[in-house]
């Protein structure tokens, strides 16, 4: 593994697990200098197994999220996880992705014993290229040959994705030729949020991308090309979904995705 403690490294799987899982990832012994860490919402869902600094594993999986959560870097920690595309987790999670939507539930709650045998399996296995051939398996497994995306659910998410989130949810219920309510239960149930908060979480997600590598930043010019009308919406959306300015967010990034909560150990959040 790599040497720096925050590193992550990402494997992509292979077809036809590509159409659904954007990445698996994983680092060993991760460590920060904040006790606690932000991880803002992508509006995907995830699974996760973690082994905390006493050798004791756990396993979630993470509903689509409108909000941030704060996990603890206070000690280190190793962890793997599948991040999936948007929409993608539905046929793995077991359960409608609406009804996971802003939890974290234990992965045996909704795999049985078979997420505890995934759990032992990937942290008696050394090599990352191996843990990451265990976990493409048991989500084969656990699909049963169902993977499958509503097609009305991939043109909405397609649109959402080109639009960078600012194409207004009636022009694309009204390109899909099925009923508004309907539309909207079947596309909570794959996606796991309404498609409203969807778009407005995925505009945010695109701000977060464009500024991620970015050597100086117009707010102004970043709001704009991302979809925002004004200022103030942009600003209200940040701190909506980021729990901060987008001035501190650059302070205290720790990825595009994750936030220092605390300036340090025994800081507090500001």
């Amino acid at each position: 593994m790599a040497s720096d403690p925050a590193a992550v490294r990402v494997f992509r799987p292979r077809f036809p697990l590509s159409q659904f899982v954007d990445c698996v990832w994983m680092h060993d012994g991760y460590a920060q200098p904040h006790a606690t860490e932000r991880v803002l919402p992508t509006g995907t869902m995830d699974l996760i197994f973690a082994l905390d600094a006493d050798g004791r594993a756990a396993s979630a999986a993470a509903g689509a999220r409108s909000n941030a959560i704060e996990i603890d870097t206070s000690r280190p920690f190793s962890a793997i996880g599948v991040h999936f595309r948007p929409g993608g987790g539905s046929p793995f999670v077991g359960v409608p992705g609406g009804e996971l939507q802003d939890m974290v539930v234990p992965l045996d709650a909704l795999w049985g014993s078979r997420a505890i045998g995934l759990r032992d399996r990937l942290w008696d296995t050394a090599r990352a290229e191996d843990r990451v051939g265990i976990l493409e398996q048991a989500l084969l497994d656990q699909s049963r040959d169902r993977l499958a995306v509503h097609p009305a659910v991939q043109y909405a998410v397609a649109v959402v994705e080109r639009s960078r989130g600012a194409r207004p949810v009636g022009d694309i219920v009204g390109g899909i030729g099925m009923s508004r309510r309907r539309f909207q239960d079947v596309f909570r149930s794959e996606v796991g949020l309404p498609l409203k908060a969807f778009s407005r979480i995925r505009r945010f997600a695109a701000v977060l991308l464009a500024v991620e590598r970015a050597t100086r930043i117009d707010w102004a010019d970043v709001a704009l090309s991302c979809g925002y009308f004004d200022q103030a919406h942009f600003n209200h959306d940040f701190r909506a979904f980021a729990g901060l300015s987008p001035g501190a967010y650059l302070r205290r990034h720790v990825s595009r995705t994750h936030v220092a909560a605390t300036e340090s150990r025994r800081g507090t959040d500001t």
